[in-house]
C-alpha cells in the first residue's frame, strides 16, 4: 500500500477516487486487434512483410466484417491466454463462439445465395479459427473449419474469376494444402485420411515447382503436399498393422498397395531440387530469412523421405541392394540413423529458433523420430583417430550434403559408441530446439510435442537389444499425444 503523501497521488480519498475514474481502460477487443498486427501475425506467417496477404487482408476487412473482426480477437485471445489468463481466459472463450456465429452466417449465404464476389472474409475467418483452436485447447485440431474451407474452395476452383480473385484463390488453396498437410499427421477422421491420400502426384503437364513460396507458410505448396502424403501412408500402413490381430489375404495386399504408393511419393520427393538462396533475396526477404527458408524446405523433403524410410524398410533396401539380408535394426543404423543426423545438424542446427519459427515443431518432431539407439550403443569406442562413424550407404542417397560436415562432438564418456554419443547429442538439440519454440510460439502445442518425442524416445531404449521395433506414430495413437505441430 503506498502511504498517504506520496508524491503524485492526492491526499483527499474522494479526489483520489476522482482521478481513478480518468484513467486510461483498455478496450479489449481494440487491445487484441492491435496484438493480431503486431506480435500475432509475424508469429503465425512464416513470410510476414507488408506484402503478407494475411495482414494485406485483415486490415481492409476487420472493421467491416464480423466474422474477421471477431476471429481476429478469437486468434490474438488464445495467443495470450497461456500468459495472461485472469485477463483473457473470458475472451478467449467468448471470442470463438462470436467468431463461429458470424462464419455460420456467412456460409450460410454462400452456400445458398447467389455468388456476389470472392468469399475473402469468410476464408480468412475460417484458417485464423482452424489454426488457433489449438491454442486454447491443444487436441482440439479445428478440422470442422478446414473442412468449410475446403468446400469453400472447391466451390470458387470452378468459378472463372478477375486476377484479384484468382491471385486470392491460389493463396487460399496453398492455405488449405498446409492445414490439411498439419492434419496428415494427427487426424483420425476417414474423410480427411481419404482426402490427403487422394493427392495427386506430379505430372509432366503439372510439373513439382520447390521454388513457389507461399507467404503464410513460407514452404512450396508441392513439397508440403509431398510431405502430407508421405505422413498419410505412413499412418495408414501402421493403423492396418496396429489394428488387425493377425495377417490375412487382405492386410498383405494392402500393404502390398501401401508401398507401391509409398515408392511413387518417393520417387517424387527425390526428384525435388530445392534451389540455394539468392545472393541478393528480392525484399523483403532478407539474405538470412532465404537461408532458413531454403534449410526448413529442404528439411520438410528429407523428413517427408525419413518417415517413409522408416516404415518401408524395402525402400531402403531398393536404394541399397546389400541390406537386402541385413536386419530391421542394421538396415536403421544404417541407413536411417544417418539421415536422421544429417537433417537434424546439418539442416535444423543451421536454422535459428527464431526464424519461421511456426512451421519448425513438426520438423523437430519428425527428425526425432530417426534417433534411436541401435544394439551396440554401448560398446567401447573403436580405436584410432576416426571421429566419425562410416556413412557410405548414406551418400548413396542423393542428398544435398555437399560442403556440409558433421559437427565434432565431445565423447561423453567410456562405454559408449560414437553412434550413441551423436544421437544424444541430436536428442539434445531436439529438446533444445522446442523448448526455445515454447516461448516464442504459443505453448500447449509445443508442450504435446515434447511429452511426444519423451515418450517416443523412452519406448524407443527400452527395446534396446531386442527384436521389437516400436513406430513413433504408434506412440503417438496409444498415448492420445495429439495436436497441431505447426
Amino acid at each position: 500500500m503506498v502511504p498517504k503523501g506520496e508524491p503524485g497521488l492526492p491526499d483527499d480519498p474522494d479526489q483520489a477516487r476522482d482521478l481513478a475514474m480518468y484513467q486510461p481502460v483498455v478496450d479489449i477487443p481494440t487491445f487484441l486487434i492491435e496484438h493480431w498486427f503486431k506480435s500475432v501475425c509475424p508469429s503465425w506467417s512464416a513470410l510476414d512483410s507488408p506484402t503478407n496477404p494475411y495482414r494485406q487482408l485483415t486490415g481492409n476487412l476487420w472493421q467491416t466484417s464480423d466474422s474477421v473482426f471477431y476471429a481476429l480477437q478469437a486468434i490474438s485471445a488464445a495467443s495470450l491466454v497461456e500468459r495472461l489468463p485472469h485477463v483473457m481466459k473470458d475472451t478467449a472463450r467468448s471470442a470463438p463462439r462470436n467468431a463461429f456465429q458470424a462464419i455460420g452466417k456467412e456460409l450460410e449465404v454462400f452456400h445458398n445465395g447467389p455468388q456476389t464476389g470472392f468469399p475473402t472474409e469468410l476464408l480468412l475467418s475460417l484458417f485464423c479459427m482452424s489454426s488457433s483452436m489449438c491454442w486454447l485447447e491443444a487436441r482440439q485440431l479445428g478440422q470442422q473449419s478446414v473442412r468449410e474451407a475446403r468446400r469453400v474452395l472447391r466451390r470458387m476452383n470452378s468459378h472463372m474469376l478477375d486476377s484479384s480473385s484468382q491471385e486470392q484463390l491460389n493463396f487460399f488453396n496453398g492455405c488449405l494444402v498446409y492445414e490439411e498437410m498439419l492434419r496428415s499427421v494427427v487426424s483420425e477422421d476417414d474423410i480427411d485420411f481419404k482426402h490427403m491420400l487422394s493427392w495427386p502426384e506430379p505430372t509432366a503437364q503439372r510439373p513439382l515447382l520447390p521454388t513457389v513460396s507461399h507467404p503464410w507458410s513460407g514452404v512450396s505448396s508441392d513439397i508440403l503436399r509431398l510431405f502430407g502424403k508421405a505422413i498419410a501412408l505412413c499412418r495408414r500402413s501402421r493403423n492396418r498393422w496396429r489394428l488387425n490381430g493377425g495377417t490375412s489375404y487382405r492386410i498383405l495386399q494392402g500393404a502390398v498397395r501401401d508401398i507401391e504408393a509409398a515408392t511413387k511419393v518417393e520417387e517424387s520427393l527425390l526428384s525435388v531440387i530445392v534451389p540455394p538462396p539468392p545472393e541478393r533475396p528480392q525484399p523483403p526477404q532478407t539474405v538470412d530469412s532465404a537461408q532458413a527458408l531454403y534449410h526448413l524446405s529442404e528439411a520438410y523433403r528429407l523428413c517427408a523421405l525419413l518417415q517413409l524410410y522408416e516404415t518401408f524398410p524395402d525402400l531402403s533396401i531398393k536404394r541399397n541392394p546389400a541390406l537386402e539380408d541385413a536386419s530391421v535394426s542394421v538396415i536403421w543404423q544404417s541407413w536411417t540413423s544417418p539421415q536422421a543426423l544429417h537433417v537434424v545438424n546439418n539442416v535444423l542446427g543451421k536454422v535459428p529458433p527464431g526464424s519461421l519459427s511456426c512451421i519448425q515443431p513438426l520438423l523437430c518432431l519428425c527428425a526425432g523420430s530417426g534417433l534411436r539407439y541401435e544394439d551396440d550403443s554401448k560398446l567401447p569406442l573403436r580405436s584410432g583417430n576416426d571421429k566419425h562413424l562410416p556413412n557410405t550407404n548414406f551418400n548413396t542417397l542423393p542428398l544435398p550434403v555437399s560442403g556440409a560436415t558433421e559437427p565434432d562432438f565431445p565423447l561423453s564418456g567410456p562405454g559408449m559408441s560414437e553412434h550413441a554419443v551423436k544421437i544424444s547429442q541430436a536428442r539434445r538439440l531436439i529438446m533444445d530446439r522446442l523448448d526455445q519454440l515454447e516461448i516464442c510460439l504459443p505453448p500447449k502445442p509445443i508442450g504435446v510435442a515434447k511429452q511426444l518425442v519423451r515418450a517416443v524416445w523412452s519406448a524407443y531404449d527400452e527395446e534396446i537389444g531386442l527384436p521389437r521395433r516400436t513406430h513413433w506414430l504408434d506412440v503417438m495413437s496409444t498415448t492420445g499425444l495429439h495436436s497441431l505441430f505447426g
